[in-house]
């Protein structure tokens, strides 16, 4: 035959819930200090990300404001060039003439941050601008791999232009690249206004090249 055994603590009932509230209530502090650890290592990570994707695209739009500023003088050396073929004697022609300076763009930061799973904390506006603003340079990459070489074609051509089957090329290489520098402009708008909707501004401070924006507005006259 059972018995039930009426169990009774030493200090009785109130003590036992006591100490289990107490345990209870240090569990729970440790869980919401650890969340609290962890959201402020989770907070630092975003900062530490955002603050390199900023940076690389202020850098980057650097590069970008010298080549919008060095339009005007680009279309005013094609402009010198397509009147000089027009009217130079059949055996002239012109060293150095064509020399376009173009940015590369760097996407370092980007392909860290789509490895990283801090990116998922970055407010979903902020990444897709960031995400349209690096498709646009890998777009980029491409476009100015057709520019300069249609760059040193053209400029080789103006170099050996006393040869006939070159300078019969001239014109359309200077086609070309009134084509190119139109391209770029209709890509301005698009990168210029995500840049400023990020409130991203221009950082040319690690930049190691000194470009001369106003290079190709010097005559032609000047050129050996």
């Amino acid at each position: 035959m059972f018995r039930l055994i009426k169990l009774k603590p030493p200090h009785g009932w109130n003590a036992v819930l006591w100490e289990l509230g107490i345990v209870t209530l240090g569990v729970l502090i440790a869980l919401v200090a650890q969340q609290l650890v962890d959201s402020i290592h989770q907070r630092a990570e975003v900062r530490e990300l955002m603050a390199a994707l900023r940076a690389e695209m202020a850098d980057n739009r650097a590069r970008w404001e010298h080549i919008r500023a060095s339009d005007p003088c680009t279309v005013h050396r094609l402009d010198a060039l397509e009147q000089w073929n027009a009217t130079a004697p059949r055996g002239a022609k012109i060293n150095r003439a064509y020399r376009l300076f173009l940015w590369n763009q760097h996407s370092g930061a980007w392909d860290l941050a789509k490895t990283s799973d801090t990116t998922a904390s970055i407010p979903l506006r902020e990444r897709l601008m960031f995400a349209s603003l690096y498709d646009a340079i890998n777009n980029w990459r491409q476009m100015i791999n057709e520019e300069n070489a249609n760059t040193q074609a053209l400029s080789g051509l103006l170099a050996t232009a006393d040869q006939p089957e070159n300078r019969n090329q001239i014109a359309y290489r200077i086609s070309l690249a009134r084509g190119y520098v139109n391209r770029r402009k209709f890509n301005y708008d698009y990168m210029f206004r995500r840049w400023d909707a990020l409130g991203i501004a221009p950082d040319d401070s690690q930049l190691t090249v000194r470009a001369n924006d106003k290079l190709l507005c010097e005559p032609l006259d000047r050129l050996s």
